[in-house]
């Protein structure tokens, strides 16, 4: 990504600061760096980080991306890490985001997309099959498939004013010591727990959740640990007129 002086850049999704702290850090004081996400203890946690690293060029807005509070024409670079799987309208942050960028201004998205934790996903529909629970099987598909491919997300781009200019395609592994490390885990709760206690009706959980973490933990003996896929997509596109 291309680094300017004298520009507005807006990160969405922007939570506890990442990259809109290092952004800011890396392009100075000539330029202005906003930060948008509705979560307010996300703000508070990126607010304490400004004054700790010393920055005088970010701002935090406290709203949602499917109204952001900036004036048309306004920001040269829009960036955003991990946040399209959580807009509920994205069409409606895309269009957004054409409004409020300049002329050839350009948006910038990475997010992991579907194949995302493959192996704990293989491993969870295996006990859905165990315990008869075919019929979540479906559920469960759309759940995964719902983070989107490169040609889900790129025409996110090319149907609200935007061409996409560059794309890439990598992974990395997330390490766990086994599947109880990895249910208990923060951001695991923080996250992702709860969708997935959704899926399996309440009669069942307790013995379904008992089991999955059986088999993770098995799965891990026999892998020397939990390795979780996460395909990462990277999108950059610019404002057509």
């Amino acid at each position: 990504m291309e680094l300017k002086p004298n520009i507005s850049v807006l990160d969405i999704g922007s939570g506890a600061g990442f990259p809109l702290m290092e952004l800011a850090a890396r392009l100075g004081n000539s330029c202005i760096c906003y930060g948008l996400d509705p979560w307010i203890h996300a703000n508070q946690r990126a607010q304490q980080k400004i004054i700790n690293y010393q920055l005088t060029n970010v701002k935090l807005i406290a709203a949602s991306a499917e109204k952001i509070p900036l004036a048309d024409s306004s920001i040269d670079l829009i960036v955003s890490n991990l946040g399209i799987n959580n807009f509920e309208q994205p069409d409606l942050v895309f269009t957004e985001c054409h409004r409020v960028l300049k002329s050839n201004g350009r948006i910038v998205l990475t997010t992991n997309i579907s194949g995302h934790w493959k192996e704990f996903y293989n491993l969870f529909e295996q006990v859905l099959i165990e315990k008869n629970l075919h019929s979540i099987i479906p559920e469960l598909r759309l759940h995964i498939a719902h983070r989107g491919n490169l040609d889900s997300i790129s025409s996110l781009f090319t149907n609200n004013g935007f061409s996409v200019i560059r794309h890439f395609e990598e992974s990395f592994e997330m390490h766990f010591l086994n599947g109880s490390a990895f249910l208990n885990h923060y951001f695991i709760k923080l996250g992702w727990l709860d969708s997935w206690r959704q899926l399996i009706p309440e009669p069942e959980r307790i013995t379904f959740f008992t089991a999955l973490e059986l088999l993770l933990n098995e799965y891990s003996e026999l892998q020397h640990g939990l390795k979780l896929t996460v395909p990462m997509l990277y999108v950059e596109g610019i404002k057509k007129e």
